[in-house]
């Protein structure tokens, strides 16, 4: 009789893929929220190599060194010219990185005369590249927080129709998320990216004619797309919908498991009463 338990394993086995295979999409592997291809090592260890500079010319930036500044700069240009990012980020991205090496030279030229805007260039491209190798914890992901309380001390001001301390807020909030815009194009999609400059230009618009009822409205928006900009969502459930889950295969074959481990001890009762309770658990050899 045991002869055939094997079979009975071997045909809960394929249902188990049935089953995996039937909930959802074949498995793939992870690609940045760009939507790019696979990464290269290559081009993980050119990013790697870039950020570790990149650290390097920030430090020199809040010592002041100008001199040591220039320097960094010149081999962060060379770097960034000679490297691949393929796969770490889109067209997009590597724009936003050119632009952030430019506005970098272009603030260590003036460092004397504007130390403030050189220094915010520094922290610009200081998480621009940090953002090429790190995605669960990127440094640009900490202004979550800073830029949800601008737009709720908008809000605020906005119920109060107090305009100046509206505009003032605005302006925090489009300060912050020029600061992280390079870092947030090179990682998320372009769509989400131009839906999110979208609301801060409408908006901006309705804060400089003063609308305060408007504003009262777009903020709850503005909630929203930031939310899916920071990977945050509003009234997030314990559990998310296997749907939603970042690696939903994982909960097909838990939940496969499941299925497997309760058919497997069904079949086991059924075939344990005809046989004798001495008799090994495993087929007879041959």
């Amino acid at each position: 009789m045991f002869r055939t338990f094997p079979k009975l394993l071997l045909c809960l086995f394929a249902l188990l893929m049935l089953v995996t295979v039937s909930m959802g999409d074949p498995v793939v592997w992870a690609t940045p929220a760009n939507g790019q291809s696979e990464t290269s090592p290559a081009a993980s260890i050119q990013a790697k190599a870039l950020n570790k500079e990149v650290e390097q010319l920030y430090r020199h930036v809040e010592e002041g060194n100008v001199q040591a500044v220039l320097e960094d700069v010149r081999r962060v240009s060379g770097m960034f010219e000679a490297s691949s990012f393929q796969g770490l980020t889109g067209v997009e991205g590597i724009h936003a990185l050119a632009e952030s090496i430019l506005e970098m030279k272009e603030a260590t030229a003036r460092a004397t005369q504007e130390p403030q805007h050189w220094m915010v260039s520094a922290g610009k491209l200081r998480m621009a590249t940090d953002s090429l190798i790190h995605t669960r914890d990127a440094l640009w992901l900490q202004y979550y927080k800073v830029i949800r309380e601008d737009l709720r001390v908008m809000g605020e001001y906005a119920i109060q129709q107090d305009q100046a301390g509206m505009r003032r807020a605005y302006d925090s909030l489009s300060g912050h998320y020029e600061l992280i815009r390079p870092s947030v194009v090179i990682q998320r999609k372009p769509e989400d990216v131009n839906m999110m400059e979208s609301w801060i230009s409408y908006a901006g618009g309705l804060v400089s004619s003063g609308d305060t009822a408007q504003v009262q409205k777009v903020v709850p928006q503005g909630e929203e797309m930031i939310n899916t900009l920071f990977g945050k969502k509003k009234d997030e459930p314990a559990l998310a919908p296997l749907g939603e889950v970042k690696e939903p295969w994982t909960w097909q074959l838990v939940i496969g498991a499941f299925i497997l481990a309760a058919l497997t001890f069904a079949g086991y009762r059924k075939y344990r009463g005809q046989l004798y309770s001495a008799k090994p658990m495993f087929p007879r050899k041959m």
